[in-house]
């Protein structure tokens, strides 16, 4: 009963912790760079790899989307004219989206943990360094998710994909959680963060994939409903990894006051 107690009390220390710091308006931003960066990068895929990866996008995408935000997707990448200028403008919103990520990101690390702005080099490294994460992060989910569609394994495939996914996502956030940070003093510091994260996104994408499986029964507003579920989960994994750094934050400050 102590443990749990205790378990409890930290969750409503995190719950106050990101109140305090109104972690939901840099989660929305983080919503918004991610949504503008959807169709671009999809687009520049499209540019590289050809019209034939457009046909794969519009089959595979019922396990992320719904009927009509896949049909809107398909739409988007086909009917684009002149390709060199599609991957110009389609690279120029990838890195103006990647550069206010990385700033961002360390923006909300430095509020929560109270430290002065990094110089101008760590802050680039450290950028690179999140964004770097977060697109192994993303590539983990597009992977796994690919290989566990495939003819089933057996009856115990979606939690196997879950644990994998899990693990994944673990390794892949721990470098996120540490590098910029200014409060952990070792990579095993940032594991509650990363754990926090990771598991905040499996859970998350078994319930995207249950909602696109189930889309004919709950997409009431049509394409809208696509484009709704896109946007809540993008700021729903946004304040995930907020969240994640609130937990090391708080962990590293109650280990300096057991130390002192």
């Amino acid at each position: 009963m102590a443990r749990l107690s205790d378990a409890l009390e930290f969750v409503m220390t995190v719950a106050r912790a990101a109140d305090e710091h109104d972690i939901k308006y840099p989660a929305a931003t983080f919503a918004y760079y991610a949504f503008v960066s959807f169709v671009p990068l999809l687009l520049l895929v499209l540019v590289i790899v050809g019209e034939r990866f457009a046909g794969r996008v519009y089959t595979a995408a019922p396990r992320f989307l719904t009927p009509d935000a896949q049909r809107l997707v398909y739409e988007a990448t086909t009917n684009a004219s002149g390709r060199i200028g599609v991957a110009v403008l389609a690279t120029v919103v990838l890195v103006w989206s990647g550069v206010n990520v990385a700033l961002d990101f360390q923006t909300v690390f430095e509020r929560i943990e109270g430290t002065d702005e990094d110089r101008p080099a760590d802050r680039l490294r450290n950028g690179g360094i999140a964004l770097g994460s977060l697109c192994l992060a993303i590539l983990s989910i597009v992977l796994i998710s690919i290989l566990f569609s495939l003819p089933s394994f057996g009856p115990l495939v979606a939690i196997t994909a879950s644990i994998v996914l899990f693990g994944a996502l673990a390794a892949a956030f721990l470098p996120l959680y540490y590098a910029p940070s200014r409060l952990l003093t070792s990579p095993s510091a940032a594991l509650p963060g990363a754990l926090t994260a990771a598991f905040g996104w499996t859970v998350l994408h078994g319930v995207v994939l249950f909602f696109a499986r189930n889309a004919g029964r709950y997409a009431i507003y049509g394409v809208l409903s696509g484009i709704l579920v896109i946007l809540t989960t993008l700021y729903i994994a946004a304040f995930v990894l907020m969240t994640g750094i609130i937990v090391n934050a708080i962990l590293a400050d109650a280990e300096v006051e057991r130390s002192s």
